[in-house]
């Protein structure tokens, strides 16, 4: 099976499926916290039908890629982000997002992705998604961003600043979150089932790692609005396709991340199905994927001959 590496402590699973030559654009899919490869189950037969080519990837801690023992068993003090060649140090193990993204695009790169990149990503995904679609300006043509993790304020953030005094209370207290707040009340028993038994599956150590390099670093992590804003805005080049499961998921993409050329960029609601809305309502998800890529010219407009 296929696996990559740019860290010794770290073997990314992936997936390369569809055309390699003649896909009009290569789409790059990234889960969320907790989530894997999977979660992107009811967008990836559709992709293919048009024959794109879909990389998949498990990132840091996710799925069937490793986790190893994060170096710091504790709360790290502000601005540990080690930096690019710090994430791929031997001696230092992250969880960082801004690491995950390097090892992607050293994936792609090995993978011969130079040009076309639609990067489709959830969540704290959208950490990933957004640095590589900053990173990589002259691959990235399109940016699809699902229910981002920078909604939440710097405020907000430092209310829960308590969630990381105790290594062993985060991953129950984030289950208990998840539960509580992101699924649809009338929303299918299998979903909250198989995702929260999922999460529970998670080494206590690497989820406090995970969590604190997403939103618990004041300085350095991109799941609080002000670093994300800080790191992204003014600094997307591309077209941008927001959407949300609520207004509140989508406020910082509307109003505080700027890009100065938004003429192509759109943001949908699809409201009242959960965080995971991509997998309730797929057909309308895929649907208004499709449209926006035919409209930014990644894909043949829909009725064009």
């Amino acid at each position: 099976m296929p696996y990559f590496s740019r860290h010794e402590a770290f073997n990314l699973f992936y997936l390369d499926e569809g055309p390699r030559t003649g896909a009009p654009a290569t789409v790059l899919l990234i889960a969320g916290l907790s989530c894997d490869m999977h979660d992107w189950s009811w967008q990836v037969p559709f992709l293919l039908s048009l024959n794109l080519r879909v990389i998949s990837v498990d990132g840091r801690g996710q799925g069937k890629s490793s986790s190893p023992q994060p170096t710091t068993h504790g709360r790290p003090p502000p601005g540990s982000w080690p930096g690019p060649e710090g994430s791929a140090d031997p001696a230092v193990v992250d969880y960082y997002p801004q690491s995950t993204a390097h090892d992607v695009m050293a994936l792609l790169d090995q993978l011969g992705v130079t040009e076309n990149l639609v990067v489709m990503s959830h969540s704290l995904g959208d950490c990933i998604g957004y640095y590589i679609a900053t990173s990589r300006p002259d691959v990235v043509v399109a940016s699809i961003g699902v229910d981002p993790i920078h909604a939440f304020t710097d405020e907000q953030r430092a209310e829960g600043d308590a969630l990381f005094d105790d290594v062993d209370a985060l991953l129950p207290s984030a289950i208990g979150y998840f539960g509580t707040f992101l699924y649809a009340p009338d929303g299918p028993a299998w979903q909250k089932t198989w995702q929260l038994r999922r999460m529970a599956q998670l080494d206590p150590k690497v989820a406090y790692a995970i969590c604190y390099g997403g939103w618990g670093d004041a300085e350095d992590s991109l799941g609080r609005r002000g670093n994300s804003v800080k790191a992204f805005g003014g600094k997307l080049k591309c077209p941008r396709l927001t959407m949300g499961s609520s207004e509140w998921y989508v406020a910082t993409d509307r109003e505080h991340m700027p890009k100065g050329s938004e003429e192509l960029d759109e943001i949908v609601l699809i409201e009242d199905r959960g965080h995971w809305f991509h997998q309730l309502e797929s057909e309308a998800f895929n649907g208004h994927v499709e449209r926006w890529l035919g409209r930014i010219g990644v894909l043949p407009a829909k009725g064009a001959e």
